[in-house]
């Protein structure tokens, strides 16, 4: 069995990575509808493709701001329980060493 939090969630940088290419879509998608906006292009093409550059990564923050909380619930899932760990660590300190306890 591996050792307790051997491997630690991924939901927490997952989240991060979700937040960074949701903002970046959608502030450079809001740049590219305002230049659209100055310099009309020849097909309405390209409003369809903008316009889902911009929900997309209005898609990927909220995704990313959703498995944030996740991220900390399954850290605090992935601790032991206190009930368990506080009297195995009480028992471990107050038991006698291997060196003091003397044989017949």
């Amino acid at each position: 069995m591996p050792p307790i939090l051997s491997k630690p969630s991924s939901a927490a940088p997952t989240s991060l990575v979700l937040i960074l290419v949701g903002a970046l879509l959608t502030v450079w998608s809001g740049l590219w509808y305002f230049y659209l906006q100055r310099n009309p292009p020849a097909h309405d093409f390209v409003y369809f493709i903008d316009s889902g550059l911009l929900l997309t990564g209005i898609v990927f923050l909220v995704i990313g701001f959703a498995v944030g909380p996740m991220a900390r619930m399954a850290r605090q899932a992935e601790l032991p329980p206190k009930e368990v760990t506080e009297p195995t660590v009480q028992a471990a300190q107050n038991s006698p060493n291997v060196e003091t306890v003397q044989g017949p």
